[in-house]
């Protein structure tokens, strides 16, 4: 997959719906939503090994997101603040071709809502995908965790008909590499390409 496609879970969305479930590979479920005010919307869903807290390290920390996310990552947990990252290994914090990420909201254990604030240079519908919010939400399930990725936003036009196509695969994506930090611990990023 290309680094956009690992980009994907720098654009978390924001929404509750009913889902109907769709088959997906990896430990995901990949589902299709109805949120209310919005023609249509993205849910994936996993059961991680993981306590919420566990989970809320991974993704709400810069330690947290470099151990599976991105080899360079700065979070700075507050509304307004931002999650910086780049795929690229030899990328500084600061750099121009890093994602942006602005945090719309939060509360810690259950949800991190964020919306893009700069996509990487020569990413496709880079202005479109400016209206997209996504919303992380974390639910305890015994001594497991759901962690449900649902993004919303999505208009009419086939801007947003590809920017839908793209976070369907790439949240999947997102989330069965997630998993894997849990079952497998921290990423090598020194082996990977």
């Amino acid at each position: 997959m290309s680094r956009f496609g690992q980009w994907a879970l720098a654009a978390l969305a924001a929404g509750l719906a009913a889902c109907a479930t769709t088959a997906a590979p990896g430990p995901t479920e990949v589902t299709s939503c109805a949120v209310q005010g919005h023609a249509r919307a993205l849910c994936h869903s996993v059961v991680v090994d993981a306590s919420p807290a566990d989970v809320w390290a991974l993704i709400s920390t810069s330690d947290g997101w470099r151990s599976w996310a991105a080899p360079v990552a700065e979070v700075d947990l507050r509304i307004g603040g931002e999650i910086e990252t780049s795929y690229d290994r030899t990328a500084r914090i600061g750099g121009p071709g890093n994602i942006h990420n602005r945090i719309a909201s939060f509360e810690p254990n259950r949800s991190l809502v964020i919306q893009i604030a700069q996509a990487p240079p020569g990413f496709p519908h880079a202005d479109e995908a400016r209206n997209l919010s996504t919303v992380l939400a974390l639910e305890r399930r015994g001594s497991r965790t759901l962690v449900r990725v649902t993004m919303s936003g999505f208009r009419d036009g086939e801007a947003y008909d590809a920017l839908y196509r793209f976070f369907d695969a790439g949240n999947a994506y997102t989330l069965n590499k997630l998993a894997e930090r849990i079952e497998n611990g921290p990423t090598n990023w020194a082996e990977q390409r």
